[in-house]
């Protein structure tokens, strides 16, 4: 897997993900779509699909403590693009990464995927400051 690089359709952001698997976001009653990537730890939690979050929006994220997932050591990488999934290793936090992409070395995350549609990023942080997410398999991956 190449770090630090995203993608979808509809964006311009780059990854390669041998087997992405496409699931659903559902937060607040609205549906957004998103990918997992072939990662250890986003393998892991395909496994407990469908699978709740609750999350609380901070200045970059909506984040919140999950279950620890494995990973591989050399799957951790330092930042997050807008629109990342992510895995902190510091805390089994879960993340959906708003807004102030970057690489500093103090962030170590383990990305699970990304959301496939870029316009969805700002729907998302209108949303309220607390809510749930469940992710679900989508209908193709089923």
């Amino acid at each position: 897997m190449i770090k630090n690089h995203h993608t979808s359709a509809i964006d311009n952001r780059i990854i390669d993900v041998e087997k992405p698997t496409a699931v659903n976001l559902i937060i607040n009653g609205q549906t957004f779509p998103a990918v997992l990537n072939d990662s250890q730890a986003a393998q892991a939690l395909i496994k407990k699909l469908p699978y709740t979050i609750t999350v609380n929006q901070g200045m970059h994220d909506y984040c919140g403590i999950m279950d620890h997932l494995p990973y591989r050591e050399d799957d951790v990488q330092s930042g997050w693009f807008d629109g990342d999934l992510a895995f902190d290793i510091s805390g089994d936090w879960f993340a959906l990464f708003l807004r102030g992409a970057n690489n500093e070395d103090r962030y170590q995350e383990v990305n699970l995927g990304q959301l496939v549609n870029k316009e969805d990023i700002d729907k998302i942080a209108q949303l309220p400051l607390t809510v749930n997410i469940t992710i679900e398999l989508s209908e193709e991956s089923k």
